[in-house]
């Protein structure tokens, strides 16, 4: 036998010698138990992946009121480097300066600073707990009932302000910060923001947008959570929640006085229940908000949209822009009723089981109309004017016929008339009758 023919049957034993080392290493060595324990501990952190509530409570638009014009923006990135901005600000005590419709008018514009806005009242003591406001508030009486709706940042007089339209208060307080750093955001990123106009005889306190605005259009892939993620985010004690199946095909889970129904076929939940008794004294956002937390990111971008009648309201946000429906979808609402007739607060909660979370890229583009011509058209079929109270773009959530798990997004304006929200397309054919959701 030739040396080379040694030499390679030597190799070639070692070689499966070798083999059965890593085969026994892999299978069976006390590491391959280790990583079991390590997925598990992964799982645990992933249970815990809460919402945070800086970016639920994160106004949803922002203007920039500067010498070259006012441009508005509704992209969470800067909003959210903007209210960074804020926070690490110093403030002096906050105080009443205006109260009353004919003194807020002084404060209904800047010439120079910026504004952040939300579409429904926020909660003053709220925003400074949030976003960990150093701002003092020893010199106001009653603060948890200051409610506000817009932040105004005045460079020229370096000043704070938070308003509300609806009462015609003005709190104020002095600030110094980086006022620089803030214009900037704006100069950095001017291709995210829509020129605007304040000249607006009617609704004095609202920008109109200069020209027609063009947004992308969007596919979604839907997704349909499990009865085990509001099961785990709704009910006090989830493991004691027990379940069946219902006649019709919906599903139901109760513990206590606790009840989740899944209607499968409408993709609806409803939850309703006792609010837990660490929350009895806390704001109505915090109590709302504990059930959004616990849902994580797997329904989507919840954010606060707005509340009416005791109910609050959190939308999915699509590229800064709420989702609407004519359904519960992109939606979830919270009811807490507080009447002195309940021992214990009640709480109901609707969401939908589905959501949209995978975007499937597009190059198309929907060309939508100024907010001036939204409001000639308007007028033209007679509604009236002053009972338009806000405009803002969404994303309109559309099922494709023969395809399932596929959504389509498509954006358009909506008007909030007479305290409801309608698609503008509706309105301006006159069309009271199909609000929004």
């Amino acid at each position: 036998m030739k040396i080379s023919e040694k030499i390679i049957r030597v190799a070639l034993f070692a070689l499966i010698l070798l083999s059965l080392i890593l085969t026994y290493a892999i299978w069976l060595s006390p590491t391959s138990k280790m990583a079991d324990v390590n997925t598990s501990n992964q799982a645990v952190k992933n249970n815990q992946n809460y919402a945070k509530a800086t970016d639920a409570f994160l106004p949803i638009r922002g203007i920039w009121d500067l010498a070259e014009g006012k441009f508005q923006t509704s992209s969470e990135n800067l909003l959210a480097t903007t209210q960074a901005r804020l926070t690490e600000s110093t403030f002096g005590q906050l105080q009443e300066v205006a109260n009353g419709e004919e003194e807020i008018k002084n404060y209904y514009s800047l010439d120079s600073g910026i504004e952040l806005n939300y579409e429904g009242g926020f909660s003053l003591t709220e925003y400074i707990k949030v976003f960990d406001m150093p701002i003092n508030l020893n010199s106001l009486k009653e603060s948890d009932n200051i409610f506000f709706s817009k932040i105004q940042v005045d460079f020229a007089n370096k000043k704070i302000r938070f308003l509300n339209y609806s009462k015609g208060t003005v709190y104020e307080a002095t600030m110094s910060g980086d006022f620089s750093g803030i214009e900037n955001i704006y100069q950095k990123n001017q291709s995210k923001y829509l020129s605007m106009s304040d000249e607006n005889p009617l609704v004095p306190r609202l920008l109109r947008t200069k020209e027609r605005v063009r947004l992308k259009k969007y596919s979604y892939i839907l997704t349909t959570q499990s009865y085990s993620l509001f099961r785990n985010a709704f009910f006090q004690n989830p493991d004691q929640a027990k379940g069946e199946e219902e006649d019709d095909g919906a599903r139901s889970f109760a513990s206590g006085h606790e009840e989740l129904i899944m209607d499968e076929q409408k993709r609806f939940v409803t939850f309703t229940g006792e609010l837990p008794e660490d929350l009895a004294k806390e704001s109505f956002y915090s109590q709302s908000f504990n059930y959004v937390s616990r849902l994580g990111t797997a329904v989507g971008n919840l954010r606060y949209f707005d509340h009416h009648d005791g109910q609050i309201n959190y939308r999915i946000f699509v590229e800064g822009y709420p989702i609407f429906s004519q359904s519960s979808k992109g939606k979830m609402s919270v009811k807490i009723d507080q009447s002195p007739n309940a021992a214990t607060p009640q709480i109901k909660i609707e969401t939908s089981m589905d959501t949209v979370q995978v975007p499937i890229p597009s190059d198309e583009e929907v060309e939508l109309p100024s907010t001036l011509e939204i409001e000639n058209s308007l007028a033209v079929v007679g509604l009236d004017l002053e009972k338009v109270q806000s405009f803002i773009i969404g994303y309109t959530w559309q099922d494709i016929d023969g395809v399932n798990k596929l959504v389509a997004l498509t954006p358009e304006w909506f008007v909030k008339y007479d305290s409801t929200w309608y698609p503008a397309n509706q309105l301006m054919q006159g069309n009271l009758e199909m609000e929004a959701s």
